[in-house]
Parts: structure tokens; C-alpha cells; sequence
């Protein structure tokens, strides 16, 4: 695979390959981060670099270098970024080239695909094609975007990522909106297959059962039980009967504070356990 040039953008090659995504820890700080899953990705092609102030100026046909034409191009709307997406989609399309390729904004799954081949700015927020979502739940497991599927005002933000302004390579996932410009604010984009088929997503449920029954064990052991054993080492045996409900609120909150820290690993999800999408609809399964 080589470059590939639309008038100065230069797209470098990504080869397709497998990677995992999100969290298998089980506390409930990391319930935004799961589940773990695979997605599987085709190759595709993506910028370097996000976009500069020159880039946009070339994109947009202005004759004139606008001053600090190296400096990424910041607080782009969701509508100004669908025109350079399609003025890049027709630049692709005067090339004579057999493989059909999509222009659009990175999914997570790509740019998390990409990472090791991408430039990082500390400090940036990068925006993604991505719906926001508050887990993992639903995400595409084939690498492309996860669709706008609501008409609330969510409809108007998008995932991004934001890096970290000193740790190099440091990056968190945030819910941004896009239809008002935002400062630090970066874009690239990616010329990727269009996927024609169903999509496989991640199961929208989890097995709630089997994390209930979780929950009680661990409840019980870090905090119930531990709550009543305490006075009684102490020596304070009556205050275990007499004071009971105070050591078993005490015990739940005990246990409470533990589960937000620590919990079992949940299970991770490989692509064959992914639900397939039929007829537009998806099924919601357990797992």
C-alpha cells in the first residue's frame, strides 16, 4: 500500500488487522470504558496529521496562505467539517483508482488502530465520526462509525479524544457537541472502505443476573462481614448483636466504596459473539 496524495493532503496507509477496545475492569468508575470487544478492520488510509489552517485554506479553494498556515486548523462545526469531507470525497473520486474509499472523520476504532502511525498534539481535542455514548454498549465492531441514532440533544455531539497536555500519547474519550465551535478543537480524516453489509455490534445488554449475584458476594465479604468481625476481634462481641444495624449499613457502605474501585473482570467480547444488525434493526442480547 502507498500514499496517497489529494492535493497536498498526504493519507498514509493503515493495514487491516484486529485490536481490542475498552475495559474489562469491573469497577464502576470503569463502567463508561466497557466492555472490552474486538473489532476487526479492513485497511484503509488516514492524515498524518490533522488538518492545518493552510490545509483548510487549499480545501476551500482560497487563493491567499492565511497567516500561521502550519498551526492545526482548531473550532471546526460539525457543518463546516462535512463540506471539507465532501470537497476531499471529490478529490478522491477525479483519481483513477479500483478500491472504492469512504472520506470522513476517523471511528475510535481506526484512530485507536492508527495511534502508532498518527501525529499527537499534547493538549488537543480530536474529533471523531462517532455518536456519543456512554459505554461501550453498541459500539461497531467492523471499525466503522457508530451512527446518530437518536434525535435528542445527543444528536449533536460527537466522540472525541482528548490528549493529554503533557503526557505524551495520554488520551481519555469525552462527549463533545460539534454544532458550535469549540477551542482546541482538531480534525483528520481517513479514506476508508464504505462497509455494505450488516453490521456486528457489541450486545446493548450485560448480564445483569450474573452481576448482581456479583455484587452480593463481594459486598458481603469486603464489607458485611468484615463490618461484624471487627468488634468481635476487639473483643466488643455484644456490640455485634446489639448494634447490628449500624454495622450492616456500615458494612454496605464498606462494600459500596470497594465496587466503585474494584470489581471481578468482566468478560470480554471477541467479534464472533458480536450481534449481527438485521434489517436495520439491533437485536438486543445478553452477554
Amino acid at each position: 500500500m502507498e500514499n496517497i496524495n489529494l492535493n497536498g493532503l498526504e493519507f498514509i496507509p493503515i493495514a487491516s488487522g484486529s485490536s481490542w477496545l475498552g475495559s474489562d475492569r469491573g469497577g464502576w468508575i470503569y463502567a463508561s470504558q466497557r466492555p472490552r470487544y474486538e473489532v476487526r478492520l479492513p485497511s484503509f488510509y488516514i492524515l498524518q496529521h490533522p488538518l492545518t489552517r493552510g490545509q483548510v485554506a487549499m480545501l476551500l479553494g482560497e487563493a491567499e496562505t492565511p497567516e500561521g498556515a502550519e498551526e492545526p486548523m482548531t473550532g471546526l462545526t460539525i457543518d463546516e467539517i462535512e463540506s471539507l469531507q465532501a470537497t476531499v470525497q471529490s478529490a478522491f473520486e477525479s483519481i483513477e483508482r479500483e478500491q472504492s474509499l469512504q472520506a470522513r472523520l476517523p471511528s475510535f476504532p481506526e484512530w485507536s488502530h492508527a495511534f502508532s502511525n498518527i501525529e499527537l498534539e499534547p493538549g488537543v481535542v480530536e474529533i471523531l465520526s462517532d455518536a456519543a455514548a456512554t459505554s461501550h454498549r453498541g459500539g461497531m465492531m467492523d471499525g466503522r462509525p457508530r451512527p446518530v441514532e437518536t434525535d435528542g440533544p445527543l444528536q449533536h455531539h460527537r466522540l472525541a479524544v482528548e490528549m493529554h497536555p503533557r503526557k505524551t500519547g495520554t488520551h481519555a474519550t469525552s462527549n463533545i457537541p460539534v454544532d458550535r465551535p469549540l477551542p482546541n478543537t482538531v480534525v483528520r480524516f481517513v479514506l476508508s472502505p464504505p462497509r455494505v453489509e450488516p453490521a456486528r455490534r457489541v450486545p446493548m445488554s450485560a448480564d445483569v443476573l450474573g452481576n448482581l449475584r456479583t455484587e452480593i458476594i463481594c459486598t458481603t465479604l469486603l464489607g458485611i462481614i468484615p463490618s461484624f468481625l471487627i468488634p468481635v476481634l476487639r473483643g466488643f462481641g455484644s456490640y455485634a448483636l446489639d448494634g447490628w444495624a449500624n454495622l450492616l449499613f456500615g458494612g454496605l457502605v464498606a462494600g459500596f466504596v470497594t465496587g466503585a474501585i474494584w470489581r471481578p473482570r468482566r468478560p470480554s467480547i471477541p467479534y464472533e459473539d458480536g450481534v449481527q444488525e438485521s434489517d436495520g434493526l439491533f437485536a438486543n442480547v445478553s452477554q
